[in-house]
């Protein structure tokens, strides 16, 4: 089963179809790391889309957290490589599933933290990924990460993410937060 967990990470959607099957779609690595974590962190954006999309329609666990608090959303939204339309629907579809929108991981603080800091890419070009975590009812902005609110760690980057800093106040402000 190892090559299959290295097939999702740095194969290509072929590649690891042809070692797949569908009741393998809940596997899980001895470091506790599921199947769909591998495909989640595939530098090859069709890969990662196609692979993560299949174990999505074969019902793979979304709901899993590591021992450093990071889930899946942390490991789609850290990648250094996006196509942000194509993995809008899955951010939305792993959130449906149970991945907790306000999982800390120690490395990345919560999920729209570490899509914040993924400088590589402009405000303009992550917003969409903003959108569906910030259309969430239970997103808690003013939950502890690495020693403050989530808020004032994003209004700490307000130089490069004014869209999202602005976003994140309106968010409050509609829910009497502020």
């Amino acid at each position: 089963m190892a090559d299959l967990g290295h097939l999702a990470q740095y194969g290509s959607f072929d590649e690891f179809m042809a070692s797949y099957e569908p009741s393998q779609a809940a596997w899980t690595a001895g470091s506790g790391q599921p199947l769909l974590m591998f495909a989640l962190s595939n530098r090859d954006t069709d890969a990662r889309t196609a692979i993560a999309t299949r174990l999505l329609d074969d019902g793979a666990d979304v709901g899993v957290t590591l021992s450093d608090g990071s889930n899946m959303l942390h490991v789609l939204l850290a990648r250094k490589t996006h196509d942000v339309e194509a993995e809008v629907p899955i951010l939305r579809r792993l959130i449906e599933g149970g991945a907790d929108v306000n999982g800390v991981a120690a490395k990345f603080g919560t999920p729209l933290e570490t899509a914040a800091e993924m400088f590589k890419f402009s405000d303009e070009t992550l917003a969409p990924f903003y959108d569906v975590l910030l259309s969430r009812e239970d997103l808690d902005l003013l939950r502890e990460s690495r020693g403050r609110p989530v808020i004032d760690n994003l209004r700490s980057l307000r130089a490069k993410r004014a869209i999202l800093v602005e976003k994140a106040e309106t968010y409050l402000r509609e829910r009497g937060l502020v």
